[in-house]
């Protein structure tokens, strides 16, 4: 039987510029919080207290990481876009259902891929460039990661829901949390114990513990527009195929950024050795970390999206599009000022310029070209997340895997080999111009599919085509 229609969702409400900017600001906070405290942790902890290898060899291990979490925000993202479709349509009680069938799967899946993970786990990390040097440390921090895996990839779960849930806020308490849970233990076991990279796997486990357990105290209570119900199993395999359609822009964005660091490494270590593999090291979380608040934008906006397409409100989606893309402009352009005017003490939260000075320039070079790439990339970011939103998995995907698979990899192989470590940081912006030029053939192509158009059409929401 239809559910009659429900109140509007917080999600729902008619924002204004500045409103929705409020509305995702919690969730942008979210992502530069979770960044710095990654940076705290790998760059304050790892890389002075236990060693540069020590940095390179959690690097070594990025690209199974990204792997992983391309396969949680498959669920997340896609999973997000459903449950918002249905409380658009006002199926309240299935938008919740569906939230728990989500939670169940990716608790299924991260087990079992954590088990391949850590059955496989040497010929796995010398494939990825693992060197006798830095053997003992990848094994050491991969193995208690993945044996962890299961509880705590649900966390990014109830993260990215936080904001469907219409309490974006509970985003920057549980990352505030975790990020000083880490940091305390990381004081425990790096400084005061000495665990070494022992000490950062752990701090590290038990932060996302904390992380994973907020979201369980959240959503069991029932106040929320989003709890836990009890979950229909006879329901997961058609919500995991409409789950995956709209999230798997998400699963190739991972998997093509594991692949680029895999080939960005092996061209590091050819070029420098594992100096450079640390140097790329710090540059990548130097990027991670300043483009963070893009990639919270994307997140956040995403649920309005998704639910003003399942209420089939066009205006909405023009008007929050454009919003979305005047203000990426404008934060982009601030992001690259920043890199350009702090550079040198950006560079110095990971390496030491009086003791490594040759590794120090190595990456203040680089501080002056990569962070072009934000001006490309902010548009990049936003694009699947929006096609997603709108139903649309194949322009989602179709960017991320030609943006990060296919163009930022081939610029690595390719420019290294004019320029040295100069091509290296070149690829990055260039990489993403060549990103940047697609996405906008893209959005050019469906812009009478959506509505943001000049003349108003969206003829895929009122089903025309």
């Amino acid at each position: 039987m239809e559910e009659t229609m429900q109140p509007v969702n917080k999600i729902g409400r008619n924002f204004s510029f500045w409103q929705l900017i409020r509305f995702v600001l919690p969730t942008m906070a979210t992502q530069l919080f979770l960044s710095i405290f990654k940076t705290v942790d790998d760059g304050l902890f790892v890389s002075n207290y236990v060693g540069k290898n020590a940095l390179a060899a959690i690097n070594i291990i990025f690209p199974l990481t990204m792997l992983m979490d391309g396969i949680i925000f498959v669920f997340a993202s896609g999973g997000s876009a459903v449950c918002a479709h249905r409380m658009g349509q006002g199926k309240q009680e299935e938008a919740k259902r569906c939230f728990s069938n989500v939670v169940v799967m990716t608790l299924l899946f991260s087990v079992g891929i954590a088990g391949l993970a850590l059955l496989f786990q040497k010929p796995l990390l010398r494939l990825l460039g693992a060197t006798d040097l830095l053997m003992a440390d990848c094994v050491t921090y991969s193995t208690l990661i993945w044996t962890a895996n299961g509880i705590t990839m649900v966390g990014p779960i109830f993260d990215y829901f936080y904001g469907t849930a219409g309490k974006p806020v509970m985003s920057v308490i549980s990352s505030v949390v975790n990020g000083a849970v880490n940091i305390v233990f990381d004081l425990l076991f790096i400084v005061e114990l000495r665990l070494g990279v022992l000490g950062a796997a752990l701090a590290t486990t038990i932060g996302n513990l904390v992380f994973s357990g907020i979201g369980v105290i959240f959503y069991s209570q029932k106040k929320h527009e989003l709890y836990f119900v009890k979950p229909s199993f006879a329901e997961m395999p058609g919500l995991f195929l409409e789950t995956f359609r709209l999230g798997m822009s998400q699963f190739f964005n991972h998997v093509a950024m594991s692949l680029s660091s895999f080939v960005a490494n092996l061209v590091m270590l050819n070029l420098a050795g594992e100096d450079g593999v640390t140097a790329y090291s710090v540059i990548g979380y130097l990027q991670y970390m300043l483009g963070s608040m893009l990639f919270g934008f994307a997140d956040g906006v995403a649920p309005v999206f998704s639910y003003n397409y399942g209420a089939k409100d066009k205006q909405k989606i023009k008007r929050y599009f454009w919003y979305a893309i005047r203000f990426l402009v404008v934060l982009s352009c601030g992001i690259v000022a920043v890199c350009l005017i702090f550079a040198s003490p950006l560079v110095s939260i990971y390496i030491n310029k009086a003791q490594e000075p040759e590794l120090f320039q190595m990456v203040y070079s680089g501080m002056h070209i990569f962070p072009f790439c934000f001006l490309f990339s902010a548009i990049g970011m936003f694009a699947p997340r929006f096609f997603s939103s709108m139903g649309d998995g194949k322009s989602s995907s179709f960017i991320t895997f030609m943006r990060n698979g296919v163009l930022l990899i081939a610029a690595t192989v390719i420019l290294p080999q004019f320029w040295g470590l100069t091509g290296i940081w070149l690829s990055m912006p260039v990489g993403e111009f060549l990103g940047f030029l697609l996405t906008l053939w893209v959005f050019w192509r469906n812009r009478d599919n959506y509505g943001y158009g000049r003349n108003g059409l969206a003829l895929r929401i009122d089903g025309r085509d």
